[in-house]
């Protein structure tokens, strides 16, 4: 059975604070009133920064995969020079593709969260 709609939006928002490794003190990890425009502002800027950060800290430092299929491009089919660019570019595909999934996830997440905070301060705004 459901706590209700406030109870899980609020428990969704503190699971996506450490999904995106938000500290374990951040303002996301405690309940937040959602009667107040500025809260739920202040929510909504914490979920924006915490995906920036974990989009920064957690890519992948290897080598871009475009650059090395542009370069792979510019070499000769077949050649030592080519099997070598295509190994590269496999390690780089292997290293960001589980990143690539895990931001895709959190983007809709934050997307339908967002979404729904606004809803949710504007409802308790036209009830009041």
């Amino acid at each position: 059975m459901s706590a209700g709609p406030t109870e899980d939006l609020q428990q969704r928002v503190i699971e996506f604070a450490r999904a995106t490794e938000a500290p374990l003190e951040s303002f996301m990890m405690r309940r937040f009133s959602l009667d107040d425009p500025d809260q739920v502002q202040s929510i909504i800027d914490g979920m924006t920064l915490s995906l920036i950060s974990f989009s920064y800290h957690r890519h992948p430092r290897g080598e871009n995969v475009h650059e090395i299929m542009e370069k792979l491009d510019a070499v000769a089919p077949g050649t030592p020079e080519a099997a070598e660019m295509e190994r590269r570019a496999d390690d780089a595909a292997a290293m960001q593709i589980p990143f690539i999934v895990t931001l895709n996830r959190l983007l809709e997440e934050y997307y339908d969260l967002r979404h729904q905070l606004e809803m949710a301060a504007r409802a308790e705004k036209l009830a009041k």
